[in-house]
């Protein structure tokens, strides 16, 4: 999929030429297309409004309705660059372009176009027989002028559609097939494709030297070894920093002996979504994403399955820091994972920041809904701008708050600490950032719960059904700044 920056474009029998119209706009068409007059009154005001125009020899200019120029956003755009797509692949294009040239000048405007058309069409059905194939090639984003702030646009908006479609993959495959050894093979494929990203997988004996006994007693359940994968990518030049992207990979959660009820146990293959979006930043960055920073992706993969070794209600594991934990409930595994890794991360990556993403807590729907992505962390300025770029790309996250008196509701009778609340404490999303609190030092961190959008959420043009990739563009966007 090639996607570029055109100063013209002209539909044909192969390209579809699709022309953003704010509302009391008038789109500029070349005379062999349809007069205004014979469809005018049938073109609605309404946001997404399309109408299809034929000429002869099968030339076809698709206009889509977009607020007005003033009040028109990027989420407007993304989503009618994905209608444009939808379009092009119904009718057998394979060019689509996208026309900008009735809205403002904004270089937001055009990597929006870039992403929704690069989203738009995605087939989930990852082991269908049948599954669609694209015809689309190639996406052309026109009417958006040189400058070199839009040129980069369309670059940004290319990988982060790569990165989130690469997520979203690893998402919708079944925990057959990805099992953490599989994950561990394809991160590195990633990174072993570019100069520029490299990567070390540990296994169990590794992490077991290690002390990871809070990672480990999540696995000892299941018959498919845990892995730990640590990616790095380093820039062309003098790094501005170190980064850390940490993501949860249970590529299966039964919730151990705290079984989770039959009803859509199915969806427990999304809870390595976390770590879907970090390999999803990866892949983008392998393929020529720019960063300034030394990145670091540290993977938990791990499997919880309530086998004849599997942890228990009230035993308890000794993390890789030296914290003791009682596991009051297996199934809040995910911190437990996550716990080692972090340690690991802060300890032997010292990096200035950390982002850690995580399915983690199934309360974050009865706190958001599916609407937004919970944030907590130490580094408000980080939280902010995570805050900010996830709205500007349509994935929003909320902050939640973290303090001593959340933190010490974590603290445990017979251990240092609890994985859970005691029961009617509530807040179980803050309770699962708190516990991970304990694990980062004193590094700069935030915390990404996307257990409520990483495979539900609003439908979008360029969103189907399934797993989402959600926070991987945002999180592309901030290294990236």
């Amino acid at each position: 999929m090639r996607t570029i920056l055109s100063d013209t474009a002209a539909a044909s029998r192969t390209q579809l030429h699709a022309i953003l119209v704010p509302k009391g706009g008038k789109p500029k068409l070349p005379p062999q297309a349809p007069a205004m007059s014979s469809w005018k009154a049938d073109f609605g005001d309404d946001n997404g409004t399309t109408m299809m125009l034929r000429g002869e020899a099968g030339k076809r200019w698709l206009l889509i309705r977009v607020p007005a120029a003033k009040k028109a956003s990027a989420e407007d755009v993304r989503a009618c660059a994905g209608r444009a797509r939808n379009k092009a692949e119904k009718f057998g294009f394979t060019t689509v372009s996208i026309d900008l040239g009735l809205l403002p000048n904004n270089a937001a405007f055009t990597q929006a176009a870039a992403e929704g058309a690069g989203m738009a069409s995605y087939d989930s059905g990852v082991c269908k027989k049948d599954r669609k194939k694209n015809g689309v090639k190639t996406i052309q984003i026109v009417g958006a002028g040189n400058a070199k702030a839009t040129k980069d646009a369309v670059k940004d908006g290319k990988f982060g559609a790569m990165a989130n479609i690469y997520a979203r993959e690893l998402q919708n495959l079944p925990a057959n097939i990805l099992n953490p050894k599989e994950f561990a093979k394809r991160a590195r494929k990633v990174c072993n494709s570019s100069p520029k990203t490299s990567i070390k997988v540990l296994g169990e004996k590794k992490m077991a030297e290690m002390g990871m006994g809070s990672l480990l007693g999540v696995s000892q359940g299941s018959a498919n070894e845990a892995q730990l994968v640590h990616m790095v990518y380093k820039p062309k030049g003098k790094s501005k920093g170190k980064l850390a992207l940490v993501g949860k990979g249970l590529t299966f959660d039964t919730g151990g002996i705290s079984l989770k009820p039959s009803g859509g146990m199915e969806d427990m293959k999304f809870d390595m979504s976390g770590a879907a979006a970090v390999l999803g930043v990866f892949h983008a960055l392998a393929k020529g994403a720019t960063c300034p920073y030394e990145v670091h992706g540290i993977l938990g993969c791990v499997e919880n399955m309530p086998g004849a070794n599997a942890q228990r209600p009230g035993d308890i594991v000794t993390a890789m820091n030296k914290m003791t934990i009682e596991v009051h409930n297996t199934d809040a595994e995910g911190r437990l994972v996550l716990a080692d890794c972090l340690t690991y991360t802060a300890r032997k990556i010292k990096p200035d920041r950390i982002y850690d993403m995580a399915t983690l807590t199934g309360a974050a729907i009865h706190a958001l809904g599916h609407l937004h992505s919970a944030v907590i962390g130490t580094d408000q300025k980080a939280i902010d701008e995570v805050v900010k770029k996830s709205a500007d790309l349509g994935e929003p996250c909320w902050q939640l708050p973290i303090n001593e008196d959340y933190r010490n509701l974590t603290r445990g009778k017979y251990a240092d600490l609890q994985n859970i609340y005691a029961p009617g404490q509530g807040a179980g999303t803050i309770a699962g950032a708190c516990f991970l609190s304990f694990f980062v030092d004193d590094v700069p961190w935030v915390h990404l719960d996307i257990a409520a959008t990483a495979w539900v959420g609003p439908s979008r043009s360029y969103m189907s059904h399934g797993g989402r990739g959600v926070i991987a563009r945002t999180m592309l966007e901030v290294i990236r700044d």
